[in-house]
């Protein structure tokens, strides 16, 4: 059987998942700065890739996490399609 789990949690575990993003968007930061030739390189061009696709997932992650730890807070009103601060 499954565990309910509040919204609040669920952010919590979206904060997580942004972390170990943001772990790989460092990790592939390096790389790419260790490249010789990082401007124009066929390896630079798909690690700037694989960065652009990463920064998204992080930001999703990141605003998803924010959203759901406010819905139910006492200092955060939530309206239709999204919270207001």
């Amino acid at each position: 059987m499954t565990e309910n789990k509040s919204l609040y949690d669920l952010g919590l575990e979206y904060e997580t998942a942004a972390v170990t993003v943001k772990e790989r968007i460092d990790k592939k930061t390096k790389q790419l700065n260790a490249l010789p030739d990082s401007i124009c390189s066929r390896e630079a061009y798909v690690l700037k890739s694989e960065l652009n696709t990463l920064y998204s997932e992080y930001r999703q992650a990141k605003n998803t996490a924010e959203y759901l730890k406010k819905y139910y807070s006492p200092d955060g009103i939530v309206a239709w399609g999204g919270v207001l601060f």
